[in-house]
């Protein structure tokens, strides 16, 4: 069967992680938009310090090729299985009123949690290896100006005293203004892909990017010729001798951490803590996303979810049932 191939959208600008995915995996860059139409990577959804909408995970082809065992949070995701640290599991086993069934499921969740980290435990350093080459080749393109960065420069280079003197001030890292990073500014030790943030002895840069056209001109992938390609609309098809690829799953904009919310908001009716107003609720949550996990679901997503619990437990007129 003849594989049918449709353009995507790529972002004006993508940050260090998918450049780094992109060189290590070859995979691209692609543009998302929020539910009122905004490119992603131009709101604050992206995470407060550290660019926490990417999705990390590292699907089936990729790690095939790259010669290492399939990724556990990837396994996790295609089978729906929770992600949550144990240390959450536990901290709400410390509660001394519990319901005896709601604390039997709390123990199982949290033995599924300690074997996914063991899992993941195993994995890491394999994962790591695959990435040292295409981390080096970026910082080597970093330090010699053939790979030009921005990012915005932290008040302080430790990154708790900075977002505390931010937070003090009324302001967040969305404040700070974007600035060119110099090639002089970069050591390998100091980079950290995952948050797409990089410090020196002096200086701190988080939400650091790139323009994609330049990060694909100077990285542009090793290419073969899979097959011939013909122009079906506004699609394409690839075919002839092309392998035809087998999708268990599309990969898009990772979901937010909704489990652990779920059982927020359980607790705070437990605990006749859920606010009456549904828009007092969306605030509420807005600050608990940014303290515990560092992003920021848009008021609509978060609304979105509270719906079936004020529709349930609170009358239209704000009463609690």
């Amino acid at each position: 069967m003849p594989i049918f191939l449709q353009p995507v959208s790529l972002p004006k600008r993508c940050f260090l992680q998918e450049v780094l995915y992109w060189v290590a995996f070859k995979r691209l860059p692609v543009a998302q938009f929020t539910l009122d139409g905004k490119e992603i990577r131009e709101t604050e959804e992206i995470g407060d310090y550290a660019t926490s909408f990417l999705d990390g995970s590292v699907d089936d082809e990729e790690t095939q090729a790259a010669k290492i065992p399939p990724d556990p949070s990837w396994l996790a995701s295609l089978e729906e299985r929770s992600t949550l640290p144990s240390v959450k599991y536990e901290e709400q086993l410390r509660e001394s009123n519990l319901a005896p069934d709601f604390r039997a499921w709390l123990e199982q969740e949290r033995e599924k949690a300690l074997e996914f980290e063991r899992e993941l435990d195993a994995w890491t350093p394999l994962y790591q290896g695959v990435l040292e080459y295409p981390s080096s080749r970026i910082f080597v393109a970093l330090k010699e100006g053939r790979l030009r960065a921005r990012g915005r420069k932290l008040p302080s280079k430790d990154v708790d005293e900075a977002l505390s003197g931010l937070a003090e001030n009324g302001y967040s890292t969305f404040d700070l203004a974007f600035s060119d990073i110099p090639s002089s500014f970069w050591t390998l030790q100091g980079i950290n892909f995952d948050a797409s943030t990089a410090k020196s002895e002096t200086d701190h840069y988080c939400h650091i990017n790139f323009d994609t056209e330049e990060v694909l001109a100077v990285f542009p992938g090793e290419r073969r010729l899979a097959g011939t390609v013909e122009q079906v609309g506004v699609s394409f098809v690839l075919s002839g001798n092309a392998k035809t690829a087998q999708l268990r799953t599309k990969r898009g904009r990772p979901s937010y951490p909704w489990e652990p919310f779920y059982i927020e908001v359980a607790d705070l009716i437990r605990r006749g803590e859920l606010p009456k107003k549904k828009e007092a609720a969306i605030e509420y949550f807005k600050e608990w996303f940014a303290k515990n996990f560092a992003i920021r679901p848009s008021r609509a997503a978060i609304g979105e979810k509270l719906t079936p619990y004020y529709d349930k437990f609170v009358r239209s007129d704000g009463q609690k049932i």
